[in-house]
């Protein structure tokens, strides 16, 4: 399959699609533009707001807000006033250390995991957020934690660590936030580049982009194999989600690399996959 331009944007680090199925829009970040952008697919409209760091990921709230992670922070976002105010600040969070990929559980509990900005291996962790607002290590000893997704079922959970070229799965419950019986999903340490953020769709297949590998994957984590392939004509892939009126629609970020021209490096894609997504779980606090 091919990837089409959805929207031709020049962002430096596009990340964190998310689907807003209430107002049936896109919002995702530019990392390093310190960007929250809403892309409205039937007018082909852009919106964004600045907010004062870089910003992460995103995920949808109970109230009218938006979670929003931050370098060291958790803002909730109004994106009709355009305002924000802190959440929670992570102060332990060493200086080269920054929030990365985040996303919410079927439980409706906020994970972040961090990454270190000079390369540092072994340095980042899984946080995970509950309704109170507390913020608690869940995994430590990660290098950049990146994709997360749950299965259908609620009782697994898959996380990317991106240096270490796999994916991985483990024991998921409601009642506890320990993440036990680690296994390899898949290893793709053949493949080029690096797999980065990831969704899942109805049956419970990966949808993972590579990071220098111009595609996205689907792998079957029962199989342990890859059994689609989207291409693009761009080298750096971010991530993926599910959206449109049947939620049949892969958006594909990206993001430029400064060595390389590539035209439409830092644009929004879209790719028709004939399966349908699951909807983003919401944070409730």
């Amino acid at each position: 399959m091919e990837a089409k331009i959805e929207k031709k944007y020049d962002g430096r680090l596009l990340e964190g699609p998310l689907w807003d199925e209430e107002n049936q829009k896109l919002v995702l970040v530019d990392i390093l533009d310190k960007k929250l952008l809403t892309y409205d697919p039937k007018t082909t409209t852009l919106e964004d707001i600045t907010l004062p760091s870089v910003v992460t990921s995103v995920s949808k709230t109970n109230h009218s807000k938006l979670i929003v992670s931050t370098h060291n922070q958790l803002l909730l976002v109004d994106k009709n006033k355009k305002n924000h105010e802190e959440y929670i600040r992570l102060d332990t969070l060493e200086k080269t250390m920054r929030f990365n990929d985040g996303k919410c559980d079927p439980y409706n509990r906020f994970w972040i995991g961090t990454m270190s900005e000079e390369g540092e291996e072994g340095k980042a962790q899984l946080y995970v957020v509950d309704e109170k607002g507390v913020i608690k290590s869940a995994k430590e000893g990660l290098s950049v934690s990146n994709g997360l997704a749950w299965n259908r079922t609620g009782d697994k959970f898959f996380l990317v660590d991106s240096p270490k070229n796999k994916i991985m799965s483990y024991s998921f419950s409601k009642e506890t936030t320990r993440l036990e019986d680690e296994k390899v999903v898949i290893d793709l340490s053949d493949m080029d580049g690096f797999p980065d953020g990831m969704t899942i769709d109805e049956h419970d297949r990966l949808w993972v982009a590579l990071w220098g590998g111009s595609k996205v994957i689907c792998v079957d984590p029962d199989k342990g194999e890859i059994i689609e392939s989207i291409h693009l004509p761009v080298s750096n892939v971010t991530c993926c989600t599910f959206g449109g009126d049947d939620l049949q629609t892969l958006f594909i970020t990206t993001a430029k690399e400064e060595e390389k021209y590539e035209e439409a490096a830092g644009s929004l894609f879209s790719c028709r996959v004939g399966v349908k997504g699951v909807p983003a779980y919401t944070y409730v606090y």
